[in-house]
């Protein structure tokens, strides 16, 4: 039987444009302020898991240690349990982390997206922070690291920017965001699932 070959061509086309998995964006908009982070995204297909480093020496270094007490609160940005957010102007609405929760913490804050599929990119927006090299993104496939990523001083702070990485396949990221000596908000988390097969 004689095809086509720009039907048959269109029709591959469409096809790998329907197997494509669309971005998620995680804002908190959906979450009311005061909420603790945790499985409420499960169905987008991520849940975050608070103390994702643990102990006194913990690797990499971080001079209080790790805290047992990471703040998962979602916050008003808007509102007054917030730090200074700094600029560009890059969050706005709700995010994650309240101020009020930064100051009990018992150490170095860490917290961990977990992805119940492999995604291909990551990305989280992080506002006030004055320690740029403590905010950072340590980026997993399985118990692989595959590489950390680390805020660069813009020159402002506080300041706000967006960490990224992109690698085939990404199963966790462990979030820092900052050390015990700087409240550092987190918004605007984006993830690319990995496309599934074509058939």
């Amino acid at each position: 039987m004689n095809r086509n070959p720009l039907l048959t061509t269109a029709a591959a086309a469409l096809l790998a444009i329907a197997t494509q998995a669309q971005a998620v964006t995680i804002n908190f908009e959906t979450l009311a302020a005061g909420t603790v982070l945790s499985n409420q995204f499960a169905g987008l297909g991520v849940t975050f898991t608070p103390n994702a480093f643990s102990g006194t020496t913990p690797t990499p270094p971080t001079a209080q240690g790790w805290a047992t007490n990471t703040d998962m609160t979602v916050v008003s940005s808007t509102g007054t349990d917030v730090g200074g957010l700094g600029t560009p102007l890059l969050v706005s609405g709700n995010i994650l982390r309240s101020f009020d929760g930064w100051l009990g913490e018992s150490g170095s804050p860490s917290f961990a997206a977990v992805f119940s599929t492999p995604v291909n990119t990551f990305s989280a927006t992080f506002a006030g922070v004055t320690e740029f090299a403590s905010t950072r993104l340590f980026v997993y496939n399985g118990a692989t690291l595959l590489s950390t990523v680390a805020g660069a001083d813009t020159g402002v702070a506080p300041a706000q920017f967006i960490l990224s990485f992109a690698a085939p396949s990404i199963t966790r990221v462990v979030i820092t965001p900052g050390t015990f000596s700087d409240w550092v908000g987190v918004d605007n988390i984006v993830f690319q699932p990995v496309p599934e097969p074509a058939t």
